[in-house]
């Protein structure tokens, strides 16, 4: 299952219910969510951003194959270190050529493998943050991954994070990929219209928003938060992004809708909702 958001981006993965079994969704949540992965072409280079859950399994790899043929090649980049991030990591590997992985902090990705493919990707293995994280790594580094010769994701590590947490910007699509942040887009059915935008702008609220970025973030309300709705504000002023595309929930796009929601996180952050 894919949607195409431009000839150069498609989302990929499926729905999963909303309930108390759900950790990182405040506690009564009813409807359905996305679980999302994105890949970006360039003529005949792939980078997938992130892998979806092992529940959709089949869809992310069905989607892949329609997108870059079956055995294609295709480069992946992980913004966590987290199984909802990695799970299809392995699956992946065996019907895909897998080019090069990059990611950041000191979990290894490859712990989630159980068979011998992990060590022929070892090799592909690129770290995306510009500090040593292990003595004596000496992993190739960068904080920005080239998609293809003229097309660059630009990386950076948010402000706001609990592990090791990598937002992505490609410039050419607008898209600003957010990984666990901007995660409060909510469906009322599993076939439900995965997007926020023009057609449906929904009655989200600072509260609902606020709502959902404690359940992940439980500190944040014992926090000072004016660095973090500063580092927003100079982030969404300097990038202008087109489409807001977290790992979970639905994706935003439209300038207007995203300002809309940029607003309804600064206010989350406030010290007027808690």
């Amino acid at each position: 299952m894919f949607n195409t958001l431009s000839n150069e981006l498609v989302v990929l993965g499926g729905a999963y219910e909303l309930g108390d079994n759900v950790s990182w969704v405040p506690r009564g949540s009813t409807g359905y969510q996305m679980s999302n992965c994105y890949l970006l072409t360039e003529g005949t280079s792939h980078l997938l951003i992130d892998s979806g859950m092992a529940v959709h399994r089949d869809l992310v790899l069905d989607g892949l194959a329609e997108r870059i043929g079956e055995g294609g090649e295709v480069s992946v980049f992980f913004t966590r270190p987290e199984m909802d991030c990695v799970s299809n990591l392995e699956s992946i590997a065996h019907r895909f050529d897998i080019l090069r992985l990059f990611t950041g902090g000191v979990i290894n990705p490859f712990d989630a493998f159980d068979d011998v493919s992990r060590f022929a990707l070892r090799g592909r293995r690129q770290q995306i943050d510009g500090t040593r994280t292990v003595e004596g790594d000496a992993l190739e580094r960068s904080m920005s991954i080239e998609v293809a010769p003229g097309r660059v994701l630009d990386v950076q590590s948010p402000l706001l994070r609990l592990l090791p947490t990598f937002w992505g910007w490609d410039a050419k699509t607008g898209a600003l990929f957010t990984s666990d942040t901007f995660t409060h887009g909510v469906m009322d059915r599993p076939d439900g219209y995965r997007f926020i935008d023009d057609a449906n702008e929904g009655d989200y609220t600072a509260e609902h928003v606020a709502a959902h970025l404690f359940a992940k973030y439980e500190w944040l309300p014992r926090a000072t938060k004016r660095p973090l709705r500063d580092w927003l504000a100079e982030t969404f002023d300097r990038l202008d992004p087109e489409v807001i595309a977290p790992s979970r929930g639905s994706v935003i796009r439209g300038r207007l809708t995203v300002r809309r929601h940029l607003e309804l996180m600064l206010a989350a952050l406030s010290d007027d909702v808690a």
